[in-house]
């Protein structure tokens, strides 16, 4: 507006709106959007800018502004409703564009009339007491904030962002439309009824979007719903490159649940990226922005949209409305400026234009609108009113504002709400009041009121897309969310859902499955806390429910079962009857003891003869196990700050209030001390303070009494000007008489040593005037505007100044460079800033570095870490983390319900590491390696095998070894005494090939010690097969020839001994000794005995031992030596009786007895022994048998000949024979 020295103003601009108007006594505006889109015209700043074109006619749209000229024309035709008021409107179309909108709004706010005169009140009535909409939350943020200054009041009914809830920054906002905050803990409910713990979500690039995207983060993050797999938002404009990256980003995800708090402007763009890469799967949740719209629902789009899940407007019924809609036609309605929003919806209904039409528009076969076409001619979604959701409230906020009229104007004198007790005088801000206080009930039954923050009481519809088979597509009603006495209820019909999956079912959303009991979540590094591994708990330890974050150990008596979902009373180990090596312990105990009985029967039928004692050994085994076990921590705080004495902190303060001096005070800076900040750049202004001196009211205009530097004076001074307040003088307050000196007062006002924000200030005007200066100093026909012209002060446009202030760039007397960006911005830095506490208490706050941003470097921060105050005794920073790092041997878990940087540090199980720092998990070590007891690093691991250092070793090492020296001593002795009637009449060379026999028998144990090798594992069970084999044939041939000897003595006999001859007795030991080698190689050859690692024993450790390869084949040959002695202990058994004083095969039959019961012992020992141990249990078998084949048979005749010779004589050994004969 422009004005003169007369009493008029004039406007200097008219803003070309869209518009719909109506005369009345009260005027409501309106905003609404019937245009989706704009054209703005390229800004250059060298010529006037064009005003913006409105595209794409919203139908949808222009219902909702004729929702409200409907419920303006039914207001009026209600005689108990505004009596004897008629109601006018002024509606304007924001054709979707923040600008345009605001122009709107403020034309609503000032009018619109070419010149008015100005009075001295300034009274009168305002264009417009109320206004309805705006559609969107960025427009009814920007309208509020300069309109909710003056208290006009807005009610919008479509505005959700739950920002415009704040009382004191929009304090004439209302709304019928329930608030974001509400719709996403409504969307929050859903997610947790279907199990949806992992979804993306897409918002606009508004205020609507961001604010919904905080609001939801933030809610889902403290109701423990669930995670974001990505937040995106989507662009303004097609910006298809932006459009595909977060399609991909949304193809990559295992997110299958998509939610979209958006327009169906950025969702229609969206889709039709969704189609081209043909994205399914997705189940979508859609925002009551998009829910119920019909833009979206085509063929093409269906296959991916179908099933979405949506929170839409609480529908209602409006009587009558359909037949207003038919009714509407262009001369009903005034146009204005051309510009008639009616008129334009008859265009685009019948494609038609009224004179005169654009250029062309004939030529190319365009039709005229007449204004005889008829509307029920036409199939058109704006007559379908079953669906009334942002009309309702649109209806509902019409209605709003009529009965707070009503309120207002049944207004009793002298008993009004306002100073006085008086009426209100058509005020927007009276008309606040009575908003704050209106409570009435639609004709469909739905209660209308707001709360103390200008809401209605929150309730959604959920709607559910359908994708009939005949191709058509229907919205459906599937249940309800609301706030009521009972807090948030959600109502859901399932059974009505249609799914878009084959499985007709609704779709798992999740990062990562549930883990079931018996397992732990372990957390993915650098993921949300919705991204884990189930780790199954180790021995010992369960998990009795689903996700739990730790593992329990089990009580001291109690294991875990085998799914490690609860503890089990352990299993109890002894020498048990039931099992087979008790069975055969058993069996063989009591085969001794009938064996005994049997000796003893014996023994006693033949007392007189000379007893023989036998050796028996039992031999125990312990079978170790080793069972691992866990730790955990858990801490919580809250505080207050001064009121309750709270220290240690360290304080981080922003730039609004690092500098301010109202907080250095004794009272906080030992809370205070030491914050660090960041601050606007210093800088310095030569002169200002010698200025500041020089103010003084001549100097300005102090005739008003608003003036600033009246007011600067009158509180600097603390007194009043003439005239004073009533009672100023009578307190003894000071009139102030313009004579007092600045000088002689103390003021931080004076104080220019830490100019921040006035340096800034300083810049901008010199900014402003160097573009000024170069606007200036155009050469006329040499200018950057249309026609090279120059701008002059008497023509100045704004924009024109702009086009200078793009391109300004100087240096301050400071040295700083001042130019701007493409954005407007100038180069950023900051001063970081220290509080210091100085020991004489004063106080301090100092520059200790910079931040800052260059082109070529990016950011940089520049830091002096010496110079700052540390308010701590240990000056030094502090410590500020919520859980301490976890150290290598350690991993993180993370707390549920809490940060990712709160977590637990739980060491590595056996066999695992960690060496870093906080590692997320710990790795295996390799196969022959194991953890260090830090769990830090892996070594390798103990080996286990026989050993000739361990006392095990060392005494069968030495048992061997004895035997072996006892078997050459016994040799010795036979060879020394071989003409001996003792040695001879024993068959001294089977004797001799015994005892060689029974010496390798000693030395083949010593193969089972030691490391297992190869040919170690090869050779042992070969030798001693061969070995025993060779020692047992040898038994078994003394004893055939015993038998074969007495069968020659008697009658008829003779012909039997030329069987037994040297040379049979030779091949005979040689052929069934042959029998075993034959039995070896072949083992050998077809499946060898080899050294093996085996860990199954002890994770710990590695047991070497030989695999025996083929268990056939050791079978084979321990079944081939039992043979043979169980065939030489029958043949003995039988001889026994035999006439001879010294009878061998007695002898024979107890060492058979002994080496039975020791090789019956050792089978279920050997099978029941791990490790080192079945080595250790085969060598004392081999030891056991051969000593007691050794003493049994070898002992009595070593007696004889060495301690009783008297009886080494052929008739003392014949004697027996000879008496009884």
């Amino acid at each position: 507006m422009s004005s003169s020295l007369s009493s008029s103003c004039k406007l200097r601009r008219r803003f070309h709106l869209n518009g719909l108007h109506k005369a009345g006594d009260v005027i409501l505006g309106g905003l609404f959007e019937v245009h989706y889109t704009s054209v703005f015209p390229e800004w250059t700043f060298t010529s006037e800018p064009n005003q913006p074109t409105c595209k794409g006619f919203d139908t949808q749209g222009f219902r909702h502004a004729m929702t409200m000229v409907f419920a303006v024309d039914e207001i009026n035709k209600n005689p108990n409703l505004l009596p004897n008021v008629t109601l006018g409107y002024s509606l304007y179309d924001n054709c979707g564009a923040l600008v345009i909108g605001f122009r709107a709004a403020l034309v609503l706010s000032s009018g619109q009339d070419e010149q008015f005169l100005l009075q001295e009140n300034c009274m009168g009535t305002p264009p417009v007491m109320g206004i309805v909409g705006d559609s969107y939350s960025t427009f009814s943020i920007a309208t509020s904030n300069v309109l909710g200054l003056f208290r006009l009041p807005m009610v919008s009914h479509f505005a959700t962002c739950s920002c415009l809830s704040d009382r004191k920054r929009f304090p004439s906002f209302f709304r019928t439309i329930p608030s974001d905050a509400f719709q996403v803990r409504a969307m929050i409910q859903i997610l947790k009824r279907f199990g949806w713990t992992w979804v993306g979500l897409l918002v606009s690039d508004d205020d609507y979007g961001l604010h919904v995207a905080r609001s939801f983060q933030s809610d889902l993050f403290r109701s423990g719903g669930g995670c974001l797999a990505y937040s995106e938002v989507l662009p303004w404009g097609s910006d298809t490159a932006e459009l595909r990256r977060i399609v991909d980003v949304m193809k990559k995800s295992t997110a299958r649940v998509v939610m979209v708090f958006a327009h169906e402007i950025h969702l229609y763009r969206l889709m039709e990226e969704v189609v081209r890469q043909n994205v399914t799967g997705l189940q979508w949740m859609a925002s009551e922005a998009w829910a119920s719209v019909d833009v979206l629902q085509t063929p093409s789009f269906m296959p991916y949209l179908g099933g979405t899940l949506g929170i839409a407007i609480r529908r209602g019924e409006i009587a009558g409305f359909k037949d207003f809609l038919l009714g509407i036609h262009p001369n009903q309605h005034h146009i204005i400026y051309g510009n008639s929003i009616v008129k334009q919806f008859w265009e685009d209904i019948f494609e038609c234009k009224f004179p005169p039409p654009p250029a062309g528009w004939v030529e190319a076969g365009g039709a005229l609108c007449t204004g005889q076409e008829d509307l029920h001619d036409v199939e058109s979604e704006l007559f379908d009113v079953s669906n009334l959701r942002p009309e309702y409230n649109v209806y509902k906020a019409v209605y709003a504002l009529a009965y707070a009229l009503d309120d207002m104007l049944r207004c009793v004198p002298g008993r009004g709400p306002f100073s006085g007790h008086s009426c209100a005088s058509l005020e927007p801000w009276q008309l606040v009041y009575y908003l704050d206080a209106v409570n009435f009930t639609t004709t469909f039954g739905d209660e209308v009121s707001f709360d103390m923050n200008g809401d209605a009481l929150p309730i959604y519809d959920i709607m559910n897309w359908l994708w009939l088979p005949d191709g058509r597509t229907k919205i459906q009603n599937v249940g309800d969310v609301k706030e009521s006495a009972k807090g948030e209820e959600l109502k859901l019909e399932e059974d009505k859902i249609f799914w878009n999956f084959e499985s007709k079912q609704p779709p798992q959303s999740v990062c990562s499955e549930s883990c079931p009991p018996g397992t732990r979540m372990a957390r993915k590094k650098g993921q949300p806390v919705c991204c884990f591994d189930c780790i199954s708990c180790s021995e010992g330890k369960i998990s009795n429910e689903t996700d739990s974050m730790e593992c329990t150990t089990c009580p001291e008596d109690f294991w875990s079962n085998v799914q490690r979902d609860h503890c089990v009373p352990k299993k109890t180990e002894f020498l048990s009857y039931q099992e087979p090596l008790g069975i055969c312990l058993t069996a063989t105990s009591l085969l001794g003891t009938f064996i005994c009985a049997v000796v003893l029967v014996i023994f006693t039928y033949y007392r007189s003869t000379p007893m023989v004692s036998y050796f028996a050994t039992c031999s125990c085994l312990t079978d170790r196990q080793r069972f691992p076990s866990f730790f955990r921590t858990i801490p919580s705080d809250a505080f207050q700050v001064v009121s309750q004495n709270v220290t240690g902190l360290q304080w981080m303060a922003s730039e609004a209030w690092t500098a301010a001096a109202v907080l250095q005070t004794p009272h906080l800076m030992p809370y205070l001390g030491g914050t660090l900040g960041i601050a606007i750049r210093r800088g310095e202004i030569p002169g200002l303070r010698d200025f500041l001196l020089r103010i003084h009211l001549h100097l300005y205009d102090s005739y008003s009494d608003n003036s600033m530097v009246r007011q600067f004076w009158e509180f600097t001074f603390q007194c009043r000007f003439h005239p004073p307040p009533a009672g100023w003088m009578e307190a003894g307050g000071a009139l102030c008489t313009g004579n007092e000196d600045l000088e002689n007062v103390e003021s931080e006002f004076l104080d220019v040593s830490n100019l921040r924000p006035e340096y800034n200030i300083y810049k901008a005007v010199y900014a402003l005037a160097y573009a000024l200066d170069d606007m200036l100093c155009c050469v006329p026909g040499r200018g950057p505007f249309s026609g090279h012209s120059c701008a002059t002060l008497q023509t100045l446009e704004p924009w024109q100044l702009m086009h200078y202030l793009e391109k300004v760039n100087f240096t301050t007397p400071f040295g700083d460079q001042v130019s701007f960006d493409e954005n407007g911005d100038a180069l950023p830095i900051y001063d970081i800033m220290n509080w210091q506490w100085l020991p004489d208490g004063r106080i301090k706050v100092q520059s200790v570095g910079v931040v800052k941003k260059s082109t070529s470097k990016g950011e940089e921060l520049t830091l002096d870490e010496d110079k700052i105050f540390w308010n701590f005794d240990s000056k030094q920073p502090p410590q500020s983390v919520c859980s301490e790092s976890c150290l290598p041997g350690t991993r993180l878990v993370g707390k549920k319900g809490k940060p990712v940087c709160c977590f637990d540090c739980v060491p590595c199980s056996e066999g695992k590491i960690s060496n870093e720092t906080d590692s997320m998990e710990c790795i295996s070590c390799p196969e022959n390696f194991w953890s260090s007891p830090q769990r830090d690093h892996c070594v390798p691991k103990k080996t286990e095998f026989l050993s000739y250092h361990e006392p095990l070793g060392i005494c069968l090492t030495t048992a061997s070894l004895l035997g072996t020296f006892i078997c050459a001593a016994v040799l010795c002795i036979f060879t020394y005494y071989r003409n001996t009637p003792m040695v001879r009449a024993n068959n001294s060379e089977l004797s001799f090939l015994l005892l060689v026999s029974l010496k390798l028998c000693f030395l083949c144990s010593l193969l089972f010690i030691g490391r297992p090798r190869l040919w170690t594992c090869q050779l042992r069970h070969a030798a001693f097969g061969i070995s025993f084999v060779l020692c047992v044939s040898c038994i078994l041939v003394k004893t055939m020839v015993v038998l074969a000897v007495f069968k020659a003595s008697k009658p008829g006999g003779g012909a039997i001994l030329k069987w037994f001859g040297a040379v049979q007795q030779r091949g005979t030991v040689l052929g069934l000794t042959s029998v075993q080698a034959a039995i070896c190689t072949a083992w050998i050859v077809s499946s060898s005995p080899a050294p093996h690692k085996n860990t199954q024993y002890h994770n710990d450790k590695i047991v070497y031992e030989c695999a025996v390869g083929s268990t056939i084949g050791f079978a084979v040959l321990l079944g081939y030596i039992g043979f043979l002695a169980i065939l030489s202990f029958l043949l003995a058994f039988l001889a026994r009786n035999l006439p001879d004083n010294f009878n061998e095969a007695k002898l024979i039959t107890f060492s058979m007895l002994i080496f039975c019961a020791v090789w019956v012992a050792f089978v279920p020992a050997y099978v029941n022994s791990p490790g080192k141990y079945a080595d250790a249990v085969e060598v004392f078998a081999i030891l056991a048998s051969s000593f007691g084949l050794l003493v049994a048979l070898f002992g009595p005749k070593c007696y004889i000949i060495l301690l009783r010779p008297e009886r080494n004589t052929k008739k003392a050994i014949m004697g027996r024979g000879t008496t009884k004969t």
